[in-house]
């Protein structure tokens, strides 16, 4: 194109220095005024023509250029999730959110959300970074301030009232060498939980796609123990906090092997195989010689072959369709008393009584008897359907707990909980404003607490990535609490939250 305008600029500057010579040579010559005057008019006539098809030129140069550019942005290139989902968790390891994917210009590459930012694609890898954190305002001065457990003692409560930057999440994840090797490692940060071992950690995973059905990972992987843990969050109500029964019940993260993949367009399966229920703030001396820790879910969508990213909880996307959904979860873990994470612990899973005391407590179950060693097993079934902005979700929980290897005869031979949950939602303004309302309760051998709570979540940029949420919870009697969670073990009373969330 440069070359054209050259050429077409010389052809003028010739015809003007053309323009000059003849009436000089024609004088001299002895030229008549009146031959003059007619070569230079055809020489106007002349430069009017070529002026004329060069301004044409122009234009037609200008559009090409501007297709070139508009072509140059191309469009963006999708990317399969690591997995179908973490509850990333799981996971980190999706990194945070999944919609739509744009393409926004920057220095350093586009932005792909639930991904991050792409900082590095070529013909070697690719390399991708995303966050998630958010601000949390917790109040439970509404809580009593003591209660009493199954022994008969008296317990006070270290009720809070405070800010905190609750999580810090950042990852980096996608491939190397081939692009169906993909990796996610993350830095897990809880600031509330500050002074704990634990409360800085870094972990990840690596795996290979070999096709749609069956994708195999390595490393911190979660197991599916309840629909929390295959892969939603933090896509979720509450931000990142579950309900009481799904807290009291569910596994966590584990080191090991996992699998996933799509069995038919509706059918697919998550599953999981390693050290223990919840690894992190465990050390691998404390672990069993022995794997012993299975989980699995599978999962249906008979009407519309999905539900949302990452099966997500609410109808954000306004589905114009009914979306139904239909999972269940089975779980096997043999328990240690020494591979027990502490209660702060990031994403702990602890084996606790229906009356928030961990199993493995001496005098637990029984005067001067201490419980060193269990089978764990829980299986949990998922119903959910959405609807133009509405959603309709729940589940239902089963634990049994036996062959307890204890240091003195036992006359319990295994303990039983059931735990039901239900979550409803509308969004009142699409993409904009959401009202929610949920409950649960956990029916046990030593007491049948319960929670409930309602809330909204508030996306000011009509975006996922970033949310305003508030939400009031009432608990009775609740069996589980750490620092991270608005829970407190023994809880009973309303606690207040809320959250200012980001996520890319």
């Amino acid at each position: 194109m440069i070359n054209i305008r050259c050429s077409q600029r010389c052809l003028l500057l010739t015809c003007w220095l053309l323009f000059c010579w003849l009436p000089t040579t024609s004088l001299a010559q002895g030229g008549s005024d009146s031959e003059i005057m007619q070569r230079l008019q055809r020489l106007e006539e002349r430069q009017a023509e070529y002026e004329k098809a060069l301004d044409a030129k122009d234009v037609r140069i200008r559009e090409l250029e501007a297709k070139l550019a508009e072509d140059s942005k191309g469009t963006p290139q999708k990317h399969a999730l690591s997995e179908s989902p973490t509850s990333v968790p799981a996971e980190a390891e999706e990194s945070v959110l999944v919609v739509e994917e744009k393409d926004v210009k920057s220095s350093f590459g586009s932005y792909t959300p639930g991904r991050g930012f792409t900082v590095a694609r070529t013909e070697w890898g690719e390399v991708q970074l995303s966050l998630y954190s958010y601000m949390r305002y917790l109040n439970q001065e509404g809580l009593d301030d003591t209660y009493v457990d199954h022994f008969g003692k008296t317990e006070e409560l270290d009720k809070r009232n405070d800010f905190h930057v609750n999580k810090v999440m950042l990852y980096t994840n996608g491939w190397f060498l081939d692009p169906k090797l993909f990796y996610s490692f993350y830095l897990w940060a809880a600031p509330s939980a500050l002074g704990t071992n634990t409360s800085v950690l870094g972990a990840g995973k690596i795996g290979y796609t070999f096709n749609d059905a069956f994708k195999l990972s390595a490393g911190v992987v979660s197991l599916p123990t309840t629909r929390s843990t295959t892969g939603n969050w933090p896509l979720w109500h509450r931000v990142d906090n579950r309900m009481m029964a799904d807290e009291f019940m569910r596994g966590s993260y584990t080191q090991g092997l996992a699998a996933s993949g799509s069995i038919t367009d509706t059918l697919s399966y998550n599953a999981a195989f390693g050290n223990n229920l919840s690894s992190f703030g465990v050390s691998a001396v404390k672990l069993d010689d022995v794997m012993n820790t299975i989980s699995g879910a599978l999962y249906w969508m008979p009407t519309t072959g999905e539900f949302g990213p990452r099966a997500s909880i609410g109808d954000f996307e306004n589905h114009t369709d009914l979306a139904t959904l239909f999972g269940i979860h089975y779980t096997f873990s043999t328990e240690d008393k020494q591979s027990q994470p502490h209660q702060n612990d990031p994403e702990n899973s602890q084996i606790r009584l229906s009356d928030g005391v961990t199993v493995f407590t001496p005098d637990a179950l029984a005067s001067g008897v201490t419980v060193d060693k269990l089978d764990y097993q829980m299986m949990s079934l998922d119903a959910g359907m959405k609807y133009r902005g509405f959603a309709l979700e729940g589940g239902f929980f089963y634990r049994y707990l036996n062959n307890f290897r204890t240091n003195l005869p036992l006359h319990i031979s295994d303990l039983t909980a059931q735990g039901l949950q239900i979550k409803a939602s509308a969004m009142v303004m699409p993409e904009y404003l959401q009202l929610y309302a949920n409950g649960s309760q956990v029916y046990g051998d030593y007491g049948d607490p319960w929670d409930a709570g309602i809330g909204l979540n508030w996306w000011p940029l009509k975006k996922h990535g970033f949310r305003i949420n508030g939400e009031a919870i009432y608990m009775e009697d609740s069996p589980v609490g750490s620092s991270t969670l608005p829970y407190s073990i023994g809880g009973n009373g309303w606690t207040f939250v809320t959250n200012f969330e980001i996520a890319f």
